[in-house]
């Protein structure tokens, strides 16, 4: 994922589930990831 390293994601429903999990994949292998959800609270939480 070395190619994806400093790129944008947007991952809709990031503040649970699949979402989160991928949320933080993305950012685990250095992706700037923009996380869109109904609920704000539980995305701060991810964050």
């Amino acid at each position: 994922m070395e190619r994806w390293a400093g790129r944008v994601a947007l991952v809709t429903g990031a503040s649970v589930g699949i979402g989160a999990s991928v949320a933080r994949r993305l950012v685990a292998h250095g992706m700037r990831v923009v996380g869109a959800a109904r609920n704000v609270d539980r995305v701060q939480v991810t964050a």
